[in-house]
């Protein structure tokens, strides 16, 4: 996870297969506050060598008067950039790169943003067979699919609502519930500006295929009071989102998370 220091628009709830408790030690890291918050911002983002880095995706935090807008920019030749309207907070993203985002504080701009090769993707495999007992969920026939254990939990809603569709999973073993999210536009690829400016830790990476390619983005944090976050979703797909649970349950709602799979596309 990067210091408080990646992207889209909440569903339509105006609201997302790996070692993760390995992983969230990995890159949950203390946050940190750079630059100002009520003014414009510039900087250069460089590799770990400190070679700057051309066409960067910066984008700002949603606008106050118009919350579907973003300011966007992209680095130039010499990994430059400037945002006149942040919003509180910088997004940045590159294929290949580690995605970063960055709360911004009162220090003074010029930035320098450091990104560097992706980790620990999120990788959606090609589903397999079904184990005995489990369940597949998915809103079409192909595509975004989560596995569960139909005996372990309890399976709320999936009644398609135009062009998008919900299921609420809940473990019995816990009292907190993950949902899944499926649709073109049922889920942002990144969360609210608001999970990460009121988190004490947070992170992300990219969700890849099975051959590598760059899907969507997995987003999780901790909050002051100790609950757990995590937005992962898939652009034009769906995802998962469980919000402020105990941190000793969201182990069991990382599990079902990370049972995502796709389903191929029939090649004409």
């Amino acid at each position: 996870m990067h210091p408080r220091s990646n992207h889209g628009q909440r569903g339509p709830a105006s609201r997302a297969r790996t070692r993760w408790p390995i992983v969230i030690l990995a890159f949950l890291l203390t946050p940190l506050l750079v630059a100002q918050t009520d003014s414009s911002v510039a900087g250069t983002v460089t590799d770990k060598t400190g070679q700057p880095i051309a066409g960067v995706s910066v984008s700002g935090g949603r606008s106050k008067t118009r919350p579907e807008k973003r300011e966007h920019t992209t680095t130039d030749q010499n990994g430059k950039f400037r945002i006149e309207h942040p919003e509180g907070i910088l997004h940045f993203f590159k294929d290949k790169l580690q995605p970063k985002t960055v709360v911004l504080g009162p220090e003074k701009s010029p930035l320098q943003i450091t990104l560097e090769p992706a980790t620990d993707n999120l990788v959606a495999p090609v589903c397999g067979k079904l184990a005995r007992r489990n369940k597949r969920i998915g809103w079409a026939k192909y595509g975004l699919h989560f596995d569960v254990a139909a005996g372990a939990v309890e399976i709320l809603g999936g009644k398609p609502d135009v062009d998008y569709a919900r299921y609420v999973i809940k473990p019995k073993k816990s009292g907190s519930s993950v949902e899944l999210w499926f649709g073109p536009y049922a889920i942002d690829t990144v969360p609210d500006d608001d999970e990460f400016i009121h988190s004490n830790q947070f992170g992300q990476r990219a969700v890849v295929d099975a051959a590598g390619g760059w899907l969507g983005m997995d987003s999780l944090g901790r909050k002051s009071d100790g609950g757990s976050w995590r937005h992962m979703a898939i652009l034009g797909q769906g995802g998962a989102i469980y919000e402020n649970v105990p941190a000793e349950q969201a182990s069991l709602l990382d599990h079902i998370v990370n049972s995502l799979c796709e389903v191929p596309y029939p090649h004409h």
